[in-house]
């Protein structure tokens, strides 16, 4: 069986938000993890959708070779935050995939 040395979907993670949602840019977050995950190597085509029915945290939905993801956005990765006062370790926003379970099939 041939191995596959691309880094899986769901560990690509794009890292372009701030700390506070009002800096955050969920759009482009979309294209950066879009573009992350095809020099991954991976061939992906959007699906179109209503963000009523797959929930508010949800940028897109993608398919990858036949298995469907949900690029989720919302408050994932470590960053360090600044302020005037002092520096601590905070949340900020960044895109990621997980599978679609709702519409798999094996």
């Amino acid at each position: 069986m041939p191995t596959d040395d691309r880094l899986d979907p769901v560990q690509i993670i794009a890292r372009v938000g701030g700390v506070i949602p009002e800096f955050s840019d969920r759009e482009r977050a979309l294209e950066v993890w879009i573009h992350l995950a095809r020099k991954a190597g991976w061939d992906i085509a959007e699906v179109p959708f209503e963000s009523e029915e797959i929930g508010e945290d949800v940028l897109g939905l993608i398919l990858i070779e036949g298995i469907q993801y949900r690029i989720r956005y919302g408050l994932r990765v470590r960053r360090m935050f600044v302020d005037d006062i002092k520096r601590t370790t905070a949340l900020a926003y960044a895109a990621w995939a997980e599978p679609d379970l709702e519409s798999y099939k094996l």
